[in-house]
């Protein structure tokens, strides 16, 4: 192939997927503004324990969620991309077919666990507030299935029809109801602000369904193979650490937060998590646009006999999405920067403390885009053992520093929400730069923004000379 031939190949390839992204940029940008709204609305309409009591009950509903699932999803765009690639539409039918089936089994137990551990742990909390705990537990096959469709949409390269309406309903819906209370003068319960949470989570999960349903013609398979089962549950099981790392970092932050900081400090570690969710948003939009790219192109080497970390598609790719995330980063920053003080304005003065806390978890999505995505790259290579312990290892320091390591200081609450921060982001700075490094030696791939770009200018050179020396 020469050189004007590969061009053509992917450059068209790169457009679409950029453009794609830039779309669900702008449409993340603005669901994220909508959550911003939402969220300073809660701020200033219930006190600081129940707003803070309303995302410990989310989260814990969020990671109960991914659990019902068994992160079946997680092995999509490996396994959907990969057979899909090569023809064989049965293991693709197969494989969704597994993941549903895991949903409908295994979602009832997680229900009863996560009702059974707010019983547990706090039973005032379970008494008092019954209707809470089980309107937030109501959320969790709801959001499973959301969950499910949206992983196999990705690997279907249908990214955009599955999470568009869903990062613009929620936060439409949710600004109207409380608009319409905060001026009407009507009080805002907790009850009702996890109800209408669970309405608008229904209502997105239907239109989800209905937007994808097409692309899933190859469910019509006769005879869908089911016989990677075991591989795709151990796979999702062993992706799953990782998981709670990426999609529900959030959660995660704010269930480790509740132990050591309370429901108070819960609601400014969320306020702080709010903010930085753009930069979030923005991170996971060009990953998750690019990965069917990428996993594509190394798919390919894979049937070529190539070396994906040479292949001058894959490096692409790679160098093209890690430089878009930087460049976001570095304008989202600089806007922050500016806006810091009207932001923190907006939350209400008991949250003007949370600029420090802000700074340090923004050093979190910098990371990622920095080293790059090698959760995709070191799963597609089938390193997820290697994956697995290093996630593993992240959920134990996290805890461990967040839940033991600040109380040990005995700083005050304003000190030891800034330690909490700084201790997460510490944590998952060395995380990134650890999976970086596992990765290139593992995989032969250097997946950071900064290798990838260099490497595919040197390989493009190295092309245009060898398409000179042939002419």
């Amino acid at each position: 192939m020469n050189v004007t031939a590969w061009k053509g190949m992917f450059g068209s390839e790169t457009l679409r997927a950029g453009s794609a992204a830039g779309m669900m940029i702008v449409t993340r940008v603005l669901g994220a503004f909508g959550t911003l709204a939402y969220t300073v609305m809660l701020a200033r309409m219930l006190s600081p324990d129940e707003f803070g009591l309303f995302w410990t009950l989310l989260s814990g509903a969020f990671i109960a969620a991914y659990l019902s699932t068994l992160n079946v999803g997680a092995t999509a765009i490996r396994e959907v991309v990969h057979s899909r690639t090569s023809g064989n539409d049965a293991v693709a039918a197969g494989f969704v077919l597994v993941s549903r089936r895991v949903l409908l089994c295994v979602t009832l137990p997680v229900v009863a666990i996560y009702v059974a551990l707010i019983w547990w742990k706090n039973p005032t909390l379970a008494q008092d507030y019954i209707a809470v705990t089980l309107l937030s537990a109501a959320l969790i096959p709801v959001m499973g299935w959301n969950a499910t469709n949206t992983a196999q949409a990705v690997a279907l390269d249908q990214a955009l029809r599955s999470q568009v309406p869903g990062m613009l309903l929620r936060p439409l819906v949710f600004c109207i109801v409380l608009g319409c209370a905060s001026l009407l003068g009507v009080p805002l319960s907790l009850e009702a602000a996890v109800g209408v949470y669970l309405i608008v989570a229904i209502a997105n999960a239907l239109l989800q369904f209905a937007l994808l349903r097409r692309f899933f013609d190859f469910m019509t398979c006769p005879a869908p193979d089911l016989s990677g089962w075991r591989r795709w549950i151990s796979t999702g099981l062993l992706l799953a650490p990782n998981r709670l790392l990426s999609d529900r970092l959030r959660d995660v932050l704010i269930l480790i937060s509740s132990v050591p900081l309370g429901a108070t400090g819960v609601g400014q570690m969320a306020v702080a998590l709010s903010v930085v969710s753009f930069f979030n948003f923005a991170v996971n939009a060009v990953e998750t646009n690019f990965s069917p790219k990428i996993s594509k192109a190394i798919s390919r080497c894979f049937l070529d006999g190539k070396c994906a970390g040479q292949d001058p598609i894959v490096l692409h790719f790679l160098a093209f999405s890690g430089a878009i995330k930087l460049i976001l980063l570095g304008v989202g920053s600089a806007m922050l920067w500016v806006c810091m003080p009207f932001v923190l304005t907006m939350f209400g003065p008991q949250y003007a403390d949370s600029a420090t806390v802000i700074w340090w978890l923004v050093l979190i999505p910098w990371a990622s885009a920095f080293f790059g995505n090698s959760a995709l790259v070191m799963q597609l290579f089938d390193q997820r053992f290697v994956f697995f312990c290093s996630s593993v290892l992240a959920l134990v320091a996290l805890p461990l520093v967040g839940i033991y390591g600040v109380p040990l200081t005995g700083l005050s609450n304003a000190d030891a929400l800034d330690a909490t921060a700084a201790g997460f982001a510490t944590t998952l700075v060395v995380l990134q730069a650890l999976r970086w490094a596992l990765c290139w030696r593992r995989t032969g791939c250097d997946v950071s923004a900064i290798g990838s770009l260099l490497r595919w200018k040197k390989r493009a050179i190295d092309l245009a000379l060898q398409a000179g020396e042939k002419t």
